[in-house]
């Protein structure tokens, strides 16, 4: 690999590499911190006092796959002890009936 084009080759794939997998991680990262914000402490005091209101787009995985038309797996998911909603395990309160949760 002394040869000057085989350096640039190989720098070249390396920069196709990262071209092609920087978006997907970028993404995954941006959906991650949605459903964090989504859970945030400020959000469920909110929608606790009834200034905001829980709607269906709240789940961003849940939409996104409403949007691709398939739906998410249902084995990260829990069950409200009090409306039987179905919600996520890394959740504190229920987004239905705003119950919170007991334990993890």
């Amino acid at each position: 690999m002394d040869d000057p084009s085989s350096y640039r080759i190989v720098g070249r794939l390396a920069l196709a590499a990262f071209v092609m997998v920087a978006p997907t991680i970028l993404f995954l990262g941006l959906v991650r911190g949605l459903e964090r914000l989504q859970n945030d402490a400020l959000v469920l005091e909110l929608r606790q006092q009834g200034t905001l209101e829980p709607s269906p787009n709240d789940d961003v995985l849940a939409v996104l796959a409403n949007g691709l038309e398939f739906d998410r797996a249902d084995g990260s998911r829990i069950e409200c002890p009090t409306c039987g909603e179905p919600n996520g395990t890394d959740e504190r309160c229920c987004p239905n009936c705003l119950d919170q949760f007991s334990g993890p």
